[in-house]
């Protein structure tokens, strides 16, 4: 009898190795600034056509889980560069936050997303109308033309 208690005794401890944090992949659109509008226009045009030309544009999405054993938690951080002039043109039609959002950054940094002590500078606007999912936020540099978008699943 003693000898099956130890048996189990040493399955169970064997069975409780620690967890490992869920996979973390990562999808960026890469080429030339021509390219990248393309493709960021085109996430954007299925939700909403771009009130103004594009000049640059950066964007990765991470994802967080693998889908397979549990569900992903999926994260978007984009950079839309426009005139400056542009801008009013983008702010109209956006819906302004009525809280200040939380800074977020990429897992591994990326020198086009804005800095953490500039953050608080930016106008901020509710994320929906561009990118059709309804957590984050969108932050706006009037003066730079600088359009930051954060998303996220839950």
């Amino acid at each position: 009898m003693l000898k099956y208690g130890i048996i189990v005794c040493a399955i169970a401890l064997t069975a409780c190795s620690p967890v490992s944090a869920p996979k973390t992949t990562t999808r960026e659109i890469t080429g030339t600034a021509t390219q990248r509008v393309s493709d960021v226009s085109a996430i954007l045009t299925k939700h909403k056509a771009p009130p103004s030309a594009i000049l640059d544009a950066h964007f990765v999405e991470e994802q967080i889980g693998d889908g397979n054993f549990g569900p992903s938690d999926f994260r978007a951080f984009y950079i839309l560069e426009v005139a400056p002039q542009d801008i009013p043109k983008w702010m109209q039609i956006l819906t302004p936050l009525t809280n200040k959002p939380e800074y977020n950054a990429l897992t591994e940094s990326k020198n086009w997303w804005i800095a953490r002590d500039v953050f608080p500078s930016l106008e901020f606007y509710k994320p929906e109308a561009l990118t059709g999912r309804m957590h984050g936020w969108i932050g706006i540099s009037r003066q730079t033309g600088r359009i930051y978008i954060f998303t996220f699943t839950m």
